[in-house]
């Protein structure tokens, strides 16, 4: 059966979108091409229409803007998990501040500080590649095209990723150490505690989650300490709290950490999906019947964050809030419901450089 012919529309990008794609409008049609900037204009290859907005990307150009550079990565080009690297980090930052401020427009928000981070590459300790056994390809998935891109050369990475990267490559490696496995799939590989740890096609982190950039980790931590430090608080309840990274070392008297934990681990821990429909009633019981009344309460929920915060919030009433994301999205949906709070910190803190995701950290205080 032929394959479809490959529809090519002109674009010229005139404003950049919060998932660092250029935004297009041509004949009132809206279209999302990532890797271009504010100038470029050219053709570009459809790769789906959904609702009268169309996604492509970019296969020629007539005009590039003037803020483009080489990338320092041979892979950018086709690789679909940096998407920065056309521009300078100064750029990119203000890219990313432009998506912060945007989001929380119509909030009273106070002045955003920005967390540069030190470099744009060699920082992950954590990368996951997809594989086609039968295919003999390994590297990353680009689902819109639904094709691996090969990526031996990736600046990413730790140096020891960067390192087991091209090892896995050589000669195809990877092929040996992947039979048994199932004919797709995925391989982990994880930087943690000292230790190289390979897995294929387990839960993501299943060694232990850390962040994935332990440098900005610890900005990030100095910041909350200093803020939690000038309020004095006796209970702290950290929800989505993981190994405790994030409440670690603050100033408190007493804290209760809240994930799900499958094993054991001391009384400050509860085991809890905090997205199951019973899981504020469990929690709520569990504070009542430890007398543990909250004054802060620190959240760092998955990029879904937390729908239902206002609920938490009413329930427990503590004077201060600290709301970790990494999805301002989500963030901005989460804090437009709550009352009686007002935003009195934010942060941009740039955990993952070289691509349109960041850490954002906002505090809050109680009202009257």
């Amino acid at each position: 059966m032929p394959s479809s012919p490959r529809q090519i529309i002109p674009f010229t990008i005139i404003r950049m979108d919060s998932l660092g794609q250029g935004v297009s409008k041509e004949a009132d049609k809206i279209t999302f091409i990532p890797k271009t900037m504010v100038g470029d204009s050219g053709e570009a290859e459809v790769l789906a229409e959904r609702k009268g907005v169309v996604f492509a990307r970019a296969i020629r150009f007539n005009n590039r803007s003037a803020e483009r550079i080489n990338s320092s990565c041979p892979h950018f080009d086709d690789c679909p998990s940096c998407h920065f690297l056309h521009i300078d980090y100064q750029k990119e930052i203000s890219i990313k501040t432009d998506t912060f401020n945007h989001l929380f427009r119509k909030f009273e928000m106070p002045q955003l500080e920005v967390i540069q981070a030190p470099q744009r590459d060699s920082y992950r300790n954590r990368i996951q590649l997809h594989y086609d056994l039968k295919r003999k390809i390994i590297g990353m998935l680009d689902a819109k095209q639904d094709k691996i891109i090969p990526i031996p050369e990736c600046l990413i990475g730790l140096p020891v990723i960067k390192q087991e990267i091209k090892r896995l490559y050589t000669d195809d490696a990877w092929i040996d150490e992947a039979q048994g496995q199932p004919w797709t799939g995925h391989l982990e590989i994880y930087w943690n505690q000292q230790e190289l740890k390979l897995t294929w096609n387990r839960p993501y982190a299943e060694g232990g989650f850390t962040q994935v950039f332990a440098e900005m980790n610890e900005r990030l931590k100095a910041i909350l300490a200093q803020w939690v430090a000038s309020k004095k608080p006796t209970h702290l309840l950290d929800l989505f709290a993981g190994n405790g990274n994030l409440s670690q070392g603050l100033s408190y008297s007493q804290r209760l950490c809240v994930d799900i934990y499958p094993e054991a681990k001391g009384a400050e821990f509860i085991s809890q999906n905090l997205y199951d429909e019973k899981a504020k009633k469990r929690i709520f019981q569990e504070l009542k019947k430890r007398n543990f009344s909250p004054q802060v309460l620190l959240v760092d929920p998955p990029r879904s964050g937390i729908k239902d915060l206002s609920a938490w919030v009413e329930e427990i009433r503590p004077n201060f809030l600290v709301y970790v994301s990494c999805d301002p999205h989500t963030l901005a949906r989460d804090l437009s419901l709550l009352e009686n709070y007002s935003l009195v910190k934010s942060f941009l803190i740039d955990f993952f450089p070289s691509t349109f995701h960041f850490e954002s950290m906002v505090f809050l205080e109680r009202r009257g």
